[in-house]
């Protein structure tokens, strides 16, 4: 390139000031519909096939037999297109024993980067992105794949990911439930569930006694649990079910392998992390022909979704897209741009 082109070329004067932006900031914009519809937008720009997505790398300080107590962290970098164009990556933590410490089990924080210099432009406290989002995909999933009538839900988990689920199946847009039930063995974390949504809906928000008895009669089981192996059974589950598993350790090999249609966000990470879905990707058990297609492309209309009494197992890894669309489009406000703090040197 000529040194005339070079000094014609448009060069920024100046570079951003980087942006701290807190929970407490992002919590109060990413309301469950934001979240829903940045998700929703996302799923379409990963149809479109306009993203970057590589591998997420796992670090295991003490490695696998360690992680209760080591804990890990996970790198997602990725460039997602269409109106977001933005350029970053996702950094979270999960230390399962912090749970017996009383504090949050996860830890995480989203970097943005500018897509014209490739300077820091904002780093965003993704505790509620991250479970707000999470919840707005199981939504989608609902909308996509549940049945068009009489819905039952059993939630199984009652952590910060299955609060944010239950308020947004109902916040986000008019559902046909008929029953939400809850079972969660720790504390009263699914009372406090129950309490929360109930005065807001006159659907029954119920606490099941037990993992059985939550599915009992159930057509749409999402599970949302840390550290749970292995324990619902196929004859806890009707004949035609929607499982999303934002957790899936939850369920036996067999569970999985029965679906009429297997479902994930992205094939390319659905075979890395250490959970049963992975694992029977890895092992070729589920193979990418067996696979019905990614929810993306559901969302985009190019497959079906629900076509009859089906058995549908989707399981969503979470996609680094959807967590920069959503800082991506905090930082896009007036209320974050008025109450993000500048990181100077």
């Amino acid at each position: 390139m000529s040194v005339e082109i070079l000094a014609n070329r448009r060069i920024p004067s100046a570079t951003p000031e980087m942006v701290w932006i807190s929970d407490q900031i992002a919590s109060r914009i990413v309301t469950a519909g934001f979240a829903y519809e940045t998700v929703v937008e996302a799923f379409l720009v990963h149809a479109a096939g306009d993203f970057v997505q590589p591998p997420k790398p796992f670090v295991r300080p003490g490695g696998a037999e360690k992680e209760y107590e080591r804990g890990y962290l996970v790198g997602m970098p990725a460039y997602v297109g269409g109106s977001f164009d933005t350029l970053g990556a996702k950094l979270i933590t999960g230390f399962p024993i912090n749970l017996a410490r009383g504090i949050p089990r996860a830890s995480g924080v989203v970097v943005l980067f500018d897509t014209t210099t490739g300077a820091p432009a904002a780093i965003v406290d993704c505790r509620t992105i991250s479970a707000r989002g999470a919840a707005a995909t199981a939504s989608t999933c609902v909308d996509c794949l549940g049945a068009k009538t009489s819905l039952r839900v059993a939630v199984l988990g009652a952590g910060p990911v299955a609060h944010e689920t239950v308020i947004s199946l109902f916040m986000t847009r008019s559902r046909p439930i008929d029953s939400v039930l809850i079972f969660d063995p720790v504390g009263d974390r699914a009372r406090a569930i129950v309490e929360a949504v109930s005065p807001f809906t006159d659907v029954p928000v119920q606490l099941a006694p037990s993992a059985r008895q939550c599915l009992a009669d159930a057509n749409v089981v999402i599970a949302a649990t840390t550290g749970a192996k292995a324990y619902v059974q196929p004859d806890w589950l009707d004949d035609s079910w929607l499982i999303i598993a934002l957790s899936s350790d939850d369920f036996v090999p067999d569970i999985i392998l029965s679906a009429d249609k297997l479902i994930c966000d992205d094939f390319v990470q659905s075979g890395q992390e250490d959970m049963l879905f992975p694992r029977l990707v890895r092992s070729g058990a589920i193979g990418q022909e067996r696979l019905y297609g990614e929810l993306s492309q559901i969302v985009a209309g190019r497959i079906a979704g629900r076509e009859a009494a089906e058995r549908i197992f989707v399981n969503p890894t979470g996609m680094a897209i959807q967590d920069l669309a959503i800082a991506a489009r905090v930082c896009a406000t007036e209320a974050c741009r008025a109450g993000a703090r500048p990181l100077t040197s």
